[in-house]
Protein backbone atom coordinates (compact mmCIF):
# COMPACT_ATOMS: atom_id res chain seq x y z
CA UNK A 1 0.00 0.00 0.00
CA UNK A 2 1.51 3.54 -1.26
CA UNK A 3 1.92 5.89 1.69
CA UNK A 4 -0.76 8.20 1.84
CA UNK A 5 0.90 11.63 1.26
CA UNK A 6 3.21 9.68 -1.68
CA UNK A 7 -0.41 9.17 -3.70
CA UNK A 8 -1.11 12.69 -3.16
CA UNK A 9 1.52 13.95 -4.45
CA UNK A 10 1.27 11.14 -7.43
CA UNK A 11 -1.92 12.48 -8.00
CA UNK A 12 -1.64 16.25 -7.84
CA UNK A 13 1.99 15.53 -10.51
CA UNK A 14 -0.62 13.61 -12.80
CA UNK A 15 -3.25 16.17 -12.43
CA UNK A 16 -0.60 19.24 -13.51
CA UNK A 17 0.57 16.88 -16.35
CA UNK A 18 -2.58 16.15 -18.01
CA UNK A 19 -3.64 19.46 -17.43
CA UNK A 20 -6.71 18.41 -15.68
CA UNK A 21 -7.58 16.52 -19.26
CA UNK A 22 -9.22 13.13 -18.76
CA UNK A 23 -8.41 11.57 -21.72
CA UNK A 24 -4.14 13.23 -20.99
CA UNK A 25 -4.89 12.06 -17.20
CA UNK A 26 -6.43 8.60 -18.73
CA UNK A 27 -3.02 8.14 -20.24
CA UNK A 28 -0.89 8.85 -17.44
CA UNK A 29 -2.75 6.36 -15.51
CA UNK A 30 -2.02 3.39 -17.97
CA UNK A 31 1.44 4.39 -17.39
CA UNK A 32 1.35 3.61 -14.00
CA UNK A 33 2.46 0.87 -11.82
CA UNK A 34 -0.94 -1.42 -11.57
CA UNK A 35 -1.10 -1.63 -7.77
CA UNK A 36 -0.72 2.26 -7.65
CA UNK A 37 -2.78 3.06 -10.47
CA UNK A 38 -5.83 0.64 -8.65
CA UNK A 39 -5.42 2.85 -5.31
CA UNK A 40 -5.61 6.00 -7.25
CA UNK A 41 -8.87 4.76 -9.16
CA UNK A 42 -10.77 4.56 -5.47
CA UNK A 43 -8.90 7.03 -3.84
CA UNK A 44 -10.09 10.98 -3.05
CA UNK A 45 -7.43 12.36 -4.98
CA UNK A 46 -9.82 11.53 -8.24
CA UNK A 47 -13.06 11.85 -9.01
CA UNK A 48 -15.75 9.39 -9.97
CA UNK A 49 -15.68 11.10 -13.64
CA UNK A 50 -12.02 10.68 -13.88
CA UNK A 51 -12.30 7.07 -13.05
CA UNK A 52 -15.68 6.59 -15.34
CA UNK A 53 -13.40 8.27 -18.22
CA UNK A 54 -10.31 6.26 -17.68
CA UNK A 55 -12.91 2.77 -17.98
CA UNK A 56 -15.10 3.57 -20.73
CA UNK A 57 -13.84 6.41 -22.29
CA UNK A 58 -17.10 7.56 -22.60
CA UNK A 59 -18.88 11.29 -22.03
CA UNK A 60 -22.16 10.66 -19.95
CA UNK A 61 -24.64 12.89 -20.10
CA UNK A 62 -24.54 16.22 -18.92
CA UNK A 63 -25.96 14.95 -15.32
CA UNK A 64 -24.48 11.51 -14.88
CA UNK A 65 -21.46 14.09 -15.43
CA UNK A 66 -22.00 16.42 -12.47
CA UNK A 67 -23.25 13.53 -10.15
CA UNK A 68 -19.74 12.06 -10.91
CA UNK A 69 -17.64 14.93 -10.50
CA UNK A 70 -19.04 15.85 -7.55
CA UNK A 71 -18.11 12.69 -5.98
CA UNK A 72 -14.67 11.33 -4.88
CA UNK A 73 -13.28 7.79 -6.59
CA UNK A 74 -13.22 6.74 -3.16
CA UNK A 75 -17.15 6.87 -3.02
CA UNK A 76 -16.78 3.96 -6.18
CA UNK A 77 -17.03 1.45 -3.22
CA UNK A 78 -20.23 1.61 -2.85
CA UNK A 79 -21.22 3.31 -6.27
CA UNK A 80 -22.85 6.45 -7.62
CA UNK A 81 -25.89 6.70 -9.07
CA UNK A 82 -25.23 7.82 -12.96
CA UNK A 83 -28.94 7.35 -14.36
CA UNK A 84 -32.21 7.13 -13.56
CA UNK A 85 -34.23 5.36 -16.07
CA UNK A 86 -37.71 4.50 -15.62
CA UNK A 87 -38.14 2.72 -13.02
CA UNK A 88 -34.48 1.48 -12.84
CA UNK A 89 -31.45 3.38 -11.46
CA UNK A 90 -27.63 2.94 -12.85
CA UNK A 91 -24.86 2.39 -10.21
CA UNK A 92 -21.44 2.35 -11.01
CA UNK A 93 -18.97 1.24 -8.45
CA UNK A 94 -15.32 -0.25 -9.10
CA UNK A 95 -14.51 -3.41 -7.01
CA UNK A 96 -11.85 -5.34 -7.25
CA UNK A 97 -10.18 -3.05 -9.65
CA UNK A 98 -12.95 -3.39 -12.48
CA UNK A 99 -15.63 -1.03 -13.28
CA UNK A 100 -19.07 -2.53 -12.87
CA UNK A 101 -22.65 -0.97 -13.47
CA UNK A 102 -25.48 -2.21 -11.18
CA UNK A 103 -29.17 -1.66 -12.31
CA UNK A 104 -31.96 -1.72 -9.46
CA UNK A 105 -35.15 -1.07 -9.21
CA UNK A 106 -34.28 1.59 -6.79
CA UNK A 107 -34.52 -0.90 -3.83
CA UNK A 108 -32.80 -4.34 -4.89
CA UNK A 109 -29.78 -4.94 -7.37
CA UNK A 110 -31.48 -6.41 -10.15
CA UNK A 111 -28.51 -7.59 -12.38
CA UNK A 112 -24.33 -6.41 -12.71
CA UNK A 113 -22.50 -5.85 -15.42
CA UNK A 114 -18.40 -5.32 -15.15
CA UNK A 115 -15.13 -4.62 -17.71
CA UNK A 116 -14.60 -2.33 -20.19
CA UNK A 117 -18.43 -2.69 -21.86
CA UNK A 118 -20.48 -2.66 -18.65
CA UNK A 119 -21.78 1.10 -19.04
CA UNK A 120 -23.28 -0.36 -22.71
CA UNK A 121 -24.31 -3.61 -21.55
CA UNK A 122 -26.47 -2.09 -18.35
CA UNK A 123 -27.64 0.63 -20.79
CA UNK A 124 -29.08 -2.29 -23.15
CA UNK A 125 -29.99 -4.05 -20.91
CA UNK A 126 -32.79 -1.18 -19.35
CA UNK A 127 -33.73 -0.33 -22.71
CA UNK A 128 -34.94 -4.14 -23.35
CA UNK A 129 -36.59 -4.52 -19.81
Amino acid sequence: MTDYFELAELADRMLTISDEDVAKLASVLDELDEGVRNELLVSDFLNAYQVFWYFFWYEPDILAAERLMLSSASSLSKGVLIEERDIYEIWFRVADALPEMVVTDGEEALVTFSGKGAYQDAAEWVDNA
